[in-house]
């Protein structure tokens, strides 16, 4: 009688718990915070409410002081280095202009830094 073969199921585990990307990231704002004046910083989206999958991204909004600068972006990615991040990252101005916007996105969110 001929086996039967079936496919293997890959199962697939998110990189970090919420516990985990809490704590790295209380780990390396201070550090952030020496290179850019940090005002606030929140992490929202599935992270923060703790249904995230292995395909969800880490959302952090980071608000600085003004003025804007072109290498914010950068700073925040290189100085955080975590796998999956996706910050959004504003200066205080340009939050501003758009709180009412972010103020929806972040209502459930844990803030890290005020």
């Amino acid at each position: 009688m001929p086996s039967k073969s079936f496919g293997s199921v890959k199962i697939f585990s998110p990189r970090y718990s919420r516990e985990e990307v809490v704590q790295l990231l209380k780990e390396r704002l201070p550090e952030l915070a020496k290179a850019l004046p940090l005002r606030r910083v929140v992490l929202f989206g599935s992270y923060a409410r703790g249904n995230f999958t292995a395909f969800s991204d880490i959302d952090l909004l980071v608000v600085y002081a003004d003025p804007p600068r072109s290498d914010a972006y950068g700073l925040v990615k290189k100085t955080l280095n975590l796998l999956g991040l996706q910050p959004h990252v504003l200066s205080e101005s340009e939050f501003t202009a758009v709180h009412t916007v972010w103020q929806k996105m972040i209502q459930d969110g844990l803030d890290l830094y005020l």
